[in-house]
């Protein structure tokens, strides 16, 4: 039996440009999810190590005299006294707690003089053998006697929303001397006096990093549905604030 043409071996031009094109609407739908699934697996993460700081807090409290958490010059960087106290150093799964797995993706803006409240005014986040000596962690630490400056004057939080407190296991001491000018009428009125009234499941121990103006953690987005950070509490339990922080800050 004679055959008549011959086999066709490879693909036309058409077809081709076809696969390339299908190929090409399946990146497009499929990096977004993937990018979504990596921040959402770092979020967890980041809840898995603030957990590990908090249960290292509440150990140090439980022996206190006075059941007080430690406490920090400033609510951020640096914090090496705090790493000692909690035994950090000598802790290698503890230390690396400290550090966020999505901390590279708040780098920039953290060493960006123009990327945030106050103006001018830089920081350090990610988990390098520097930051580890200097103390310079990822998370914000709420037991402390000021806000940090900023260079040209300002401060990182906002002092009307984020005052000085002592942090305890029953909740905040009020430390009147810490105030500054705020008096007695104006603390009364602030939302400090709804922080002091917060109950331990309610009261912030440490929290993502944010700055004023600038990018959220974990791809999230500035703003009243999108924004928010990662924060553990006083009565040891982590959970996602989906919030402004300084609109559910206690």
């Amino acid at each position: 039996m004679q055959r008549h043409g011959s086999a066709r071996l490879g693909f036309t031009l058409i077809e081709l440009l076809v696969v390339i094109a299908v190929m090409s609407i399946l990146m497009a739908i499929l990096v977004p999810a993937l990018h979504k699934v990596r921040f959402h697996a770092n979020e967890t993460a980041c809840l898995s190590n603030l957990r590990q700081i908090n249960i290292a807090l509440m150990a140090y409290a439980n022996e206190d005299a006075r059941t007080r958490l430690p406490l920090e010059p400033t609510e951020h960087n640096p914090h090496p006294a705090l790493l000692t106290r909690l035994g950090a150093y000598g802790d290698e799964a503890l230390l690396e707690a400290f550090y966020c797995p999505q901390a590279r993706h708040l780098e920039a803006n953290a060493n960006d003089p123009n990327g945030g409240t106050p103006t001018g005014s830089t920081d350090s986040l990610i988990d390098t053998p520097e930051n580890r000596r200097l103390g310079n962690i990822m998370y914000i630490y709420w037991s402390f006697r000021t806000n940090k400056p900023g260079v040209k004057g300002g401060t990182w939080r906002d002092t009307s929303q984020f005052l000085p407190r002592q942090l305890t296991l029953k909740g905040s001491e009020v430390r009147w001397d810490w105030l500054g000018k705020t008096s007695n009428t104006e603390y009364q009125t602030n939302q400090y006096w709804a922080c002091t009234l917060a109950r331990p499941g309610e009261i912030w121990v440490l929290s993502d990093f944010f700055r004023k103006g600038g990018i959220f953690p974990h791809g999230r987005k500035g703003g009243p549905v999108e924004g928010g950070v990662n924060v553990s509490y006083l009565d040891g339990h982590v959970g996602r604030v989906y919030k402004q922080p300084k609109d559910s800050y206690r």
